[in-house]
């Protein structure tokens, strides 16, 4: 009797793990698919506060599905590729702007939040603005308790501050300062504007805070700032004030820190984006990422395709 049931358990582990192995099997050939696309939420938290929600794909859409797109050069492209690494999603634009060449590397085809670079977007529309007869530059603007971020003291509730004085505060970082400036102009009117440079998947979505506030991919970021060279929304003069407010703050993302030259540049921990005019040349290099650990070595071999 001891002898059967021994041999019926021992008949009884045997299937259990053939069908183990049979199942670890097919799991081990099976393959990733990701299907469709979300479009990106407005969500309120426990305070009530609007933050963006990124659309619900996975981290990386597959990190050696790495997309080039036609027509880019292929030894920068494949520069990129190797040093943007496998272990995050990533968008890479590169435009050189004198002979025409570029490339573009992705392993994700959304568009992503991003925080304080989306003050490019509104500084082009106070300068817009501006061209068209509507200047607020010296409209005193008083902060209210919506603007305040939390962390920042130097902007007081209640106490009203010149226009300028809060676009130079924005442009080193301050956020009470963007929301004021945003408020004045209007959110709603800052996407109109940056939509005429012909972007399709960047906007911002509410005020500004320590969490994303707007929504882009590298390929609008080149396109918003190669505009700005070839003066496509605002002339030389209004193109060249927007460039010379960038340089003026001395902003030095990872993308550019040890670069040379002339350099208009912004950026925030997940997106960069410069244009550079050095030795001749003149290019546009602008990166998205779900960190931005390897942007400062991007940026470097980059800068050897125009060496």
């Amino acid at each position: 009797m001891k002898n059967k049931v021994l041999l019926g358990s021992l008949i009884s582990a045997l299937i259990a793990f053939m069908l183990y192995s049979a199942n670890l099997k097919r799991v081990e050939n099976s393959s990733l698919k990701i299907v469709g696309e979300k479009q990106e939420q407005v969500v309120k938290n426990k305070k009530g506060q609007k933050s963006v929600r990124e659309p619900k794909v996975a981290n990386v859409e597959y990190p050696n599905h790495i997309k080039i797109a036609s027509g880019s050069e292929k030894k920068w492209a494949e520069s990129i590729a190797q040093v943007m690494g496998k272990e995050q999603s990533y968008q890479v634009c590169v435009q050189d702007l004198t002979n025409n060449k570029f490339a573009r590397v992705s392993n994700t085809t959304q568009h992503h939040g991003v925080n304080s670079i989306s003050h490019l977007f509104l500084l082009i529309a106070m300068t817009y603005q501006e061209q068209h007869g509507k200047s607020i530059a010296n409209k005193a603007i008083k902060i209210k308790k919506a603007d305040r971020v939390k962390g920042e003291k130097l902007l007081q509730k209640g106490i009203a501050y010149n226009a300028t004085y809060l676009k130079q505060l924005m442009m080193q970082g301050d956020q009470t300062a963007a929301n004021a400036l945003l408020r004045t102009v209007k959110l709603k009117k800052v996407n109109a504007v940056i939509k005429k440079i012909g972007v399709k998947d960047t906007a911002i979505k509410n005020k500004f805070s320590k969490s994303p506030v707007a929504l882009t991919t590298a390929n609008d970021l080149n396109k918003i700032m190669v505009s700005l060279y070839h003066d496509q929304i605002l002339s030389r003069q209004y193109s060249n004030q927007v460039l010379g407010t960038l340089n003026a703050a001395r902003i030095k993302p990872k993308i550019i820190r040890d670069h040379k030259g002339l350099i208009y540049a912004i950026g925030d921990s997940k997106a960069n984006v410069a244009l550079v005019q050095s030795n001749g040349n003149a290019y546009c290099v602008s990166v998205w990422s779900s960190n931005d650990h390897n942007f400062a070595k991007l940026g470097k071999v980059v800068d050897g395709f125009f060496k």
